[in-house]
């Protein structure tokens, strides 16, 4: 590495979803499921690998489908079923590093469903755009997980 462009930021997202918390967490654990709300429309997820237990790994592509530019290496620090995950991740270009977060996500019951909370402490080894990355990525994931269940006929 000849350039470091550290930065630093946390991101918090959060959205209300019309469902219930075991329904939320279940499109969360499923991994087939997971990759299909969490990437932007357009884009595309492999996941490679996902030992979705505490202490366990992943490892998935992603980004333009036939490409998949994108590696990350995910670590699950915690699993707390079905209110809590946590979890470090690293991506990485080709050979290029290009940011570390430490990510949360939680799940609370409300009266109008459940209410997802995302942190993300990230940093960024290429400068302000992986920031401006993660937020973005975070917030679409949350809005086409709340469309997953808006779609869905009610019980």
């Amino acid at each position: 590495m000849s350039h470091i462009a550290l930065t630093h930021d946390t991101i918090r997202a959060t959205e209300v979803l019309d469902a219930s918390v075991a329904d939320v967490w279940e499109a969360y654990e499923d991994t087939a499921v997971r990759a299909q709300w969490s990437v932007p429309a357009g884009e595309m997820l492999v996941y490679d690998a996902d030992n979705f237990t505490t202490g366990g790994r992943a490892t998935y592509r992603c980004g333009t489908p036939g490409t998949l530019q994108f590696h990350a290496a995910v670590e699950y620090t915690l699993i707390d079923p079905p209110r809590l995950v946590v979890y470090t991740e690293t991506l990485r270009a080709a050979d290029q590093l290009l940011a570390t977060s430490l990510v949360t996500w939680q799940f609370e019951q409300e009266p109008a469903g459940t209410r997802v909370v995302v942190i993300s402490q990230v940093t960024s080894y290429v400068g302000r755009q992986m920031i401006e990355g993660n937020q973005n990525g975070h917030r679409i994931a949350l809005e086409q997980l709340a469309a997953r269940f808006a779609a869905r006929p009610q019980r």
